[in-house]
């Protein structure tokens, strides 16, 4: 019995918590602390992402002395690694960039927060424009934690003014939401990764109830198993759905997150299309290691098979890279909990909620509610939506 123990307790120890930065308010109201810190900032990036750094700093109105850009291979590792404790380290990735799907969970709990702060620039060729995420080390969610800030409205138009300027003739997110609040939009079709009590599900009911749109808005909560793009199990995504309900006074959106896996390909594939017309912040609904049976229990029986959606897969990797278990896919952290109950797997990272519906799945460990970036999609091209001006 104590050897069992032993393994159970050392799985445990080996899985990690978020930092959840409480306290700051991510997106603009970020950008404000930043501008107003005396506290040298130091921007990790990697070269492709340079020019949206150096936007960044003109939208925040630094200049050289208390702003550095340093160009790297690995943005997340140097700005961990930062030897001053009076700097803050931030990190900058392209929404595409897989970094973000590969090491938002992997080395999230040890940076920070990845998806703090955003910025939109033009992309040439392409009807969206590309989004930029901003992410904060411990250190500076520290630094920032315990600042004070005034509040600056002079400030804080500077900055709109200037993220604007940055798109040039490109329509901004805050011009994508007044289109949806039109009178000239009937109805929108909002499609969200199901089944119901997905993370996505619960962002896209608050980004829709935020713009006061619930009214004239048709929201499609996916079955478990179809994703945006077509899978190996589903020939269509609700992304092509969408384009196909394209009709005068409706404007299909959809909804993922900054860290899916292949978001590279949505944006690929949908040159035509406004990949990234808006966003929204929600902290992750608890993510939580769920099972049926005592970890102790799994743990002396042999590998364990844990499923979990990709994203939230590095969290197990520990596990995974010393044979103790074994990762199963499941499409949504929801799909994984119900995959326990069903005994298709021995344990799963879900949610909070993911927990309450899949009945008999008792919570083993919390990692914590990071920040994500939900993006909204719709399949109008900018001339498409200029129209509803």
């Amino acid at each position: 019995m104590k050897d069992r123990e032993r393994i159970g307790q050392i799985r445990i120890q080996e899985l990690s918590r978020f930092n959840e930065g409480k306290g700051i308010v991510p997106g603009e109201p970020l950008d404000v602390v930043l501008a107003q810190t005396d506290h040298p900032i130091l921007l990790f990036t990697t070269p492709s992402a340079f020019p949206a750094t150096l936007e960044y700093q003109r939208v925040i109105g630094k200049d050289r002395g208390n702003f550095q850009i340093i160009t790297t291979d690995d943005p997340i590792r140097d700005a961990s690694q930062v030897p001053s404790s009076d700097a803050i380290p931030l990190v900058m990735h392209s929404a595409t960039d897989p970094v973000l799907f590969k090491r938002m969970f992997a080395d999230g709990p040890d940076f920070g927060q990845l998806l703090m702060g955003h910025l939109y620039i033009p992309t040439p060729g392409h009807q969206s424009p590309s989004l930029y995420a901003l992410g904060v080390a411990n250190q500076g969610i520290e630094i920032i934690g315990n600042a004070k800030t005034q509040s600056d409205r002079q400030l804080e138009e500077q900055m709109a003014m200037r993220r604007r300027e940055a798109l040039g003739s490109v329509l901004s997110n805050d011009d994508f939401r007044k289109i949806l609040q039109s009178g000239s939009v009937g109805k929108i079709i909002a499609h969200a990764l199901g089944p119901v009590g997905t993370n996505i599900s619960q962002a896209m009911e608050q980004y829709v109830r935020s713009l006061g749109v619930e009214g004239k808005t048709e929201l499609v909560v996916h079955p478990g198993g179809i994703e945006p793009l077509a899978n190996e199990k589903n020939p269509v995504g609700y992304v092509d759905i969408a384009r196909d309900q394209v009709e005068p006074g409706v404007i299909p959106i959809h909804m993922e997150c900054a860290v899916y896996y292949r978001m590279g390909d949505v944006f690929k594939q949908k040159p035509n299309e406004v990949v990234f017309a808006d966003h929204h912040y929600m902290p992750l609904d608890a993510m939580q290691l769920g099972s049926v049976r005592e970890i102790e229990d799994l743990a002396a029986s042999g590998i364990m098979k844990v499923t979990t959606h990709p994203s939230p897969r590095p969290l197990i990797d520990p596990w995974v890279k010393s044979g103790q278990a074994e990762w199963i896919k499941a499409t949504s952290n929801s799909e994984a909990a119900k995959m326990v109950v069903a005994r298709q797997a021995d344990a799963c990272i879900t949610t909070g909620s993911g927990l309450e519906e899949a009945k008999g799945l008792v919570s083993r460990h919390i990692f914590g509610s990071p920040t994500m970036i939900f993006t909204i999609a719709t399949p109008l091209a900018q001339r498409d939506l200029q129209r509803y001006r």
